[in-house]
């Protein structure tokens, strides 16, 4: 049985926003494709906490810092392009 975990909750969520992006055309090409890697990284970064990490209350704890500091590099990206 799987455990869920803060990047799946982040991947469901990133595929959710980008179906309704693509059905009702909001998305552009480059978009879906950003969102597209955001899943693939946030895959790629859950199966490495899973197996460097076998504790479940690490498991959410590292992987909330690392949304975290995502969240923030983007905020702060975007705060200086704008």
């Amino acid at each position: 049985m799987k455990r869920i975990t803060p990047l799946n909750i982040v991947m469901a969520i990133l595929l959710i926003w980008l179906g309704f992006g693509l059905i009702d055309k909001t998305l552009l090409a480059s978009q879906a494709l950003w969102v597209l890697l955001l899943v693939v990284i946030s895959i790629v970064g859950d199966q490495l906490t899973r197996v460097s990490i076998r504790d479940l209350k690490r498991i959410w704890m590292v992987q909330m810092v690392l949304i975290a500091i995502t969240m923030i590099a983007t905020f702060a990206i975007w705060y200086i392009k704008n």
